[in-house]
């Protein structure tokens, strides 16, 4: 029985076919759509009542206001009322407060909730997670859900717990339906997450996923050549590059053996690095 994504799809690909070509989109992304018009509550696709949209509308048209055309799309992060206030925050506090003011990024206006940063004092290191996944978003919670139980099994076979980490996340919304973040969406919140860094002053960085990895050392980073390997990442307004550790998303041990053996490989590269700066520091 042809399903009502079959039929999207379908349509999709005619119109592309047969009318002014028009991108098509792909399967991921009309899912994404029909997981959104659920958790918004659509229970129906079509209404038994005949509605003239018509007459509805208003007879005199409003006043047209003329605004002045962008000459080029932006490339860089989103700049709003919020952006100086981002850069002159002198704790978390005050920065989330900052953030709540970006209201030309679509995500904080469609998700349930943000994820807030977490941070530790005297933590071993900062964990940045991925896009938030739907447990998160319902919650609020860093690594809620099935994620949240993954990640304190890892922690677990090395002797650590949630609690003694600083955590962030990548992306602090939702995007709607749970679609893939864009790389305009990363490029607006990365200055986000560098001042949420900055502020926590983490010695070392632990990404778990692709997200936070490319906006921390670019777009061109791969999970699957970096992880597991230290690099070091600049963070403006901190003195010195921060050692990084990139690394699995908990969610993707599920994939296959392979996954879940690159994991307890990145976990012991770090123990190994942990035990070494807690000698140094024992010396000094």
């Amino acid at each position: 029985m042809e399903t009502i994504l079959d039929r999207l799809w379908s349509d999709a690909n005619l119109n592309g076919c047969f009318m002014t070509p028009q991108p098509v989109p792909s399967r991921a992304e009309l899912l994404a759509a029909l997981q959104l018009q659920y958790e918004w509550g659509v229970d129906e696709a079509l209404s038994e009542e005949t509605i003239d949209r018509l007459s509805e509308a208003a007879r005199v048209l409003p006043t047209r206001i003329s605004a002045p055309l962008r000459s080029q799309i932006p490339t860089g992060p989103i700049r709003s009322a919020g952006g100086s206030a981002l850069e002159q925050a002198k704790d978390l506090p005050s920065l989330i407060a900052a953030s709540e003011a970006l209201d030309d990024l679509f995500l904080a206006r469609t998700a349930t909730h943000r994820l807030r940063p977490i941070h530790v004092e005297h933590a071993p290191f900062m964990l940045i997670g991925e896009t938030p996944d739907a447990d998160e978003d319902r919650s609020g919670t860093l690594f809620a859900g099935r994620a949240g139980g993954l990640l304190e099994r890892m922690l677990a076979s090395v002797g650590m717990k949630r609690e003694a980490l600083s955590m962030a996340p990548a992306i602090p919304w939702r995007p709607p339906g749970g679609r893939g973040v864009t790389d305009q969406e990363m490029r607006s919140c990365q200055p986000l997450l560098l001042k949420t860094i900055a502020l926590c002053r983490p010695p070392l960085i632990v990404t778990v996923g692709v997200t936070p990895l490319r906006m921390l050392l670019g777009d061109q980073a791969m999970l699957n050549r970096l992880r597991g390997k230290w690099t070091a990442v600049t963070i403006p307004g901190l003195p010195n590059p921060v050692p990084l550790l990139p690394m699995r998303h908990p969610l993707q041990l599920a994939a296959s053996p392979a996954a879940r053996r690159n994991a307890w490989q990145d976990l012991l590269v770090l123990m190994e690095r942990l035990a070494a700066d807690n000698r140094v520091q024992n010396q000094s």
